[in-house]
């Protein structure tokens, strides 16, 4: 059975009649294979299309040893008429994607000689590879250069040459390309071997925006988002930055230096913040009661009490603890020799549950305890 491929010939069908050749019951649901078919299955990076068939929902397309199969949970009656509709406008986002994968991918060879050797296409962007690496004045270049074509509203066109026009077509393709070979021109700009359905011409893509690159296989992934998915990229970053710049009470376009200004005063607050905490644990040194075994601390952060457990043992010797309010119950460090240090460990295992441990001179964990049992216990006072 060889399905007609609708989308192959016009990427602007929406909706149209088939009959159902075959309807097959498996682990997922149904597959059917119509005799012409606008869904477009998944293959060379792209998602396949979605939609309804007589008003029940393809969930998936498959191309399978040629066959296309659409997937429902709901079984098609075989010789029936069936009308089937697509998500268009989902399909649309991935013709304007598609398309501008082809001019930067076109504009990259014959600048730089490099190859797309991977592509990957979704709901929310695109990413290509290449087997090369750019420069940021580069990409900046590869960026507008891409956009520059889709001002100029190029035309896009597919066809089927045969063997002997072939021949005689310079054009990029993926290696091991099986029978027929459908090109995608893009006027002035690439010729590709491709599969997909496109936009008729440039000016449809709208916009091209790189989001970021990052280093892969030996080379350089593209993030990019075009046409409504990069629309809607922009207007949610605007409105972030709207926001900040509310918060900050500055101009959007002063955003990034106010933030710039926050974090340096952010690390001024960290630094004498470092020097309050550090006093104060100087000061609970000194005037710790050295009869008593254990401190409370207003700070719960496990290197705080750390210094603060260290100090009291290195100045008043003994085992000595130091306990921190947390949600769970008390974080505490605990300093002393260690011939004696392991014995009052267990000692106050046997009170209080506790996750913990250590070695050496030190144990440190948690009491999974009330603060006040533990405050009661070793007469601590805030």
């Amino acid at each position: 059975m060889i399905t007609e491929k609708l989308y192959e010939s016009n990427s602007y069908i929406g909706s149209f009649e088939a009959v159902v050749l075959s309807c097959e019951q498996n682990e997922r649901g149904y597959k059917s294979i119509l005799d012409k078919t606008a869904f477009f299955p998944q293959g060379g990076g792209q998602p396949c299309d979605k939609g309804f068939i007589s008003g029940i929902d393809v969930f998936d397309v498959q191309i399978e040893n040629g066959e296309i199969f659409h997937f429902t949970k709901t079984p098609l009656e075989t010789g029936k008429t069936v009308k089937g509709e697509i998500d268009f406008a989902r399909r649309f986002n991935f013709m304007q994607n598609h398309t501008a994968e082809h001019i930067v991918s076109g504009l990259v060879f014959k600048k730089y000689g490099y190859s797309n050797i991977g592509f990957h296409l979704n709901e929310n962007e695109v990413t290509f590879d290449f087997d090369g690496f750019f420069s940021e004045s580069q990409l900046k270049e590869l960026e507008f250069e891409a956009n520059r074509r889709v001002w100029q509203n190029l035309k896009v066109t597919s066809f089927y040459p045969d063997n002997s026009e072939l021949k005689n077509i310079s054009y990029r393709s993926k290696s091991g390309i099986d029978g027929e070979i459908r090109l995608v021109s893009i006027e002035n700009t690439d010729i590709c071997a491709c599969c997909a359905p496109h936009v008729k011409s440039t000016g449809e893509i709208g916009l091209i925006k790189f989001l970021g690159t990052e280093k892969q296989h030996g080379g350089t992934r593209i993030f990019m988002r075009c046409g409504e998915f990069a629309l809607s990229d922009y207007d949610k970053k605007h409105k972030e930055i709207k926001r900040i710049g509310e918060a900050l009470s500055t101009k959007e376009d002063e955003v990034f230096n106010a933030v710039l200004s926050l974090c340096e005063r952010l690390e001024n607050e960290k630094q004498t913040l470092k020097d309050y905490r550090e006093k104060l644990i100087d000061y609970q040194i000194k005037t710790f009661d050295s009869s008593k075994m254990a401190i409370l601390s207003e700070y719960s952060d496990i290197k705080d009490l750390q210094v603060l457990a260290d100090g009291l043992h290195k100045t008043y010797g003994g085992v000595r603890i130091a306990f921190g309010i947390n949600k769970e119950g008390c974080s505490f460090v605990m300093c002393g020799d260690s011939e004696i240090l392991e014995e009052e460990f267990k000692k106050l295992k046997t009170v209080f549950s506790i996750k913990g441990g250590g070695r050496g001179e030190i144990r440190q964990g948690c009491i999974l305890s009330a603060p006040a049992e533990i405050k009661e216990y070793f007469d601590l006072q805030e």
